[in-house]
């Protein structure tokens, strides 16, 4: 898989109860034979039961159907939440020979190959889903992202689509539950599977620099509302996977591996069509709310032993 980085330089996962029930003048019938019996030393020999009906492991049909409709409502309702069971709703473009999308982004942090064989994306019935492109071993530390080249088709005839540019800074195994940070965007003449094209979104000036080792960069947008747009990817069965993530409403916040997962649209998958372009910055340690405190607290004692040096 060809790594094209020109900017920031990147190279690469029985018993019958109804017999016990007995009335009250049975019993007393009962025990005037019982000593009837033991007076003449006679047992009148017992009664023969009625045969029992063979036991059945099966219910009979009425309530055996009802049970199974309840295993199915079940199982459907526990499949609807949970990173595994996100990959139900995910779904692809049918595959194709390999698609070039046109320029993006080539100068920057590029892990596919410039073809497109396929594209992810998510059934109607999601509200919002997310897909990110795993960047790791720190290329991005110390940087700032100027852009984001992402690549998009379509299968219906709505060419325009609303989306977010997602960045999150967790590990290599998850991109964690908060973003970094977000912006919008928006793209249209998006063309129709199998032609693709690349959008190059602007990040704002006063975006965070990015000082993780490891970055998830990629995008979120509404199935429900923009129905059948695709993430573009490239598949091959050679190349080495780059590592991404995917998650919806119902997974609860919890990420899916793409490496990871059984849903056979991911087979072969090596990266999606995501880019960066970025420029280094001056590393400046962030000090969080105590840090900030500790170091007002310093500066008022050091004020403190100026005046009363005085």
């Amino acid at each position: 898989m060809k790594r094209s980085t020109d900017r920031l330089k990147f190279s690469k996962g029985s018993r019958n109860r109804t017999g016990s029930r007995l009335q009250a003048t049975g019993r007393r019938s009962l025990i005037r034979g019982v000593g009837s019996a033991l007076e003449s030393d006679v047992i009148s020999p017992p009664l023969p039961l009625s045969p029992s009906p063979p036991h059945s492991f099966f219910p009979s049909p009425p309530h055996g159907l009802l049970c199974l409709l309840v295993i199915l409502l079940v199982s459907v309702s526990v499949g609807a939440g949970g990173p595994g069971d996100a990959a139900s709703r995910t779904t692809a473009v049918e595959r194709q020979a390999g698609t070039i999308p046109g320029p993006g982004c080539e100068d920057g942090l590029v892990l596919d190959d410039g073809t497109a064989e396929t594209a992810y994306g998510w059934v109607p019935s999601a509200v919002w889903g997310e897909y990110v492109q795993t960047f790791p071993d720190g290329p991005l530390v110390s940087s700032r992202v100027d852009s984001v080249c992402v690549c998009w088709t379509r299968t219906r005839t709505d060419d325009a689509l609303a989306f977010e540019i997602v960045v999150y800074s967790g590990s290599e195994y998850s991109p964690g539950r908060i973003e970094l940070f977000s912006f919008p965007a928006s793209v249209v003449a998006v063309p129709e599977w199998p032609d693709v094209t690349f959008v190059e979104v602007q990040a704002p000036p006063d975006a965070p620099a990015l000082n993780a080792s490891v970055h998830h960069i990629g995008v979120r947008w509404n199935p429900s509302i923009d129905q059948f747009f695709f993430l573009c990817a490239d598949q091959s069965s050679t190349d080495e996977p780059e590592s991404g993530f995917f998650r919806d409403d119902r997974s609860d916040g919890e990420w899916g591996s793409i490496l990871d997962s059984s849903d056979p649209i991911f087979a072969d998958h090596a990266a999606m069509l995501v880019r960066v372009r970025a420029h280094r910055v001056p590393w400046i340690p962030t000090a969080g709310p105590v840090g900030f405190v500790a170091l007002a607290l310093l500066l008022a004692i050091s004020g403190w032993i100026v005046l009363r040096s005085r």
